[in-house]
């Protein structure tokens, strides 16, 4: 395979499934494919850019030129240069060798990579014992006073 052409006029582009396969065909589990809706553009290059992700989280992203042409390929966000850019086939084994590089490091990342907690949820476990006790006291109150309107009504 020598040519791997994208066409954005498409609704459904045949070389971005021919990509995916040929990805599932290195071992590289492609989860979704997202293409970027606005042309962007450096340094007079007009490009829209093609979002892969894998199983493992890992993204590729392809910027592709408006004639179709791949002209930078990026691994979880580094520009990474690619030897065989003449056959699609090789330079796809060639980014999948670099998703399986880079695999460990990304992993390790994720680890290290802290979530913000919500503002709502700094509470302590004291505090929300008491809101939980008030909350139950006031039910407790509602329902003895529609107790006492029943039997006044039954009566």
């Amino acid at each position: 395979m020598n040519s791997l052409l994208f066409d954005f006029e498409k609704a459904k582009d045949k070389a971005m499934v021919t990509a995916s396969r040929l990805f599932q065909k290195v071992g590289a589990q492609v989860v979704s494919t997202e293409v970027a809706q606005t042309l962007s553009k450096r340094a007079g290059v007009a490009f829209r850019s093609v979002a892969f992700t894998f199983a493992d989280g890992q993204t590729v992203v392809m910027n592709v030129k408006t004639t179709g042409d791949v002209f930078e390929v990026k691994v979880n966000g580094s520009v990474v240069p690619l030897r065989h850019q003449d056959d699609h086939g090789e330079a796809i084994a060639e980014i999948a060798g670099w998703l399986e590089r880079k695999r460990a490091a990304f992993q390790r990342a994720l680890a290290k990579a802290s979530i913000p907690i919500p503002a709502g949820i700094r509470s302590s476990a004291a505090d929300t014992l008491k809101a939980k006790q008030a909350k139950r006291d006031g039910l407790l109150e509602a329902i003895s006073l529609a107790k006492e309107t029943l039997q006044r009504l039954t009566a």
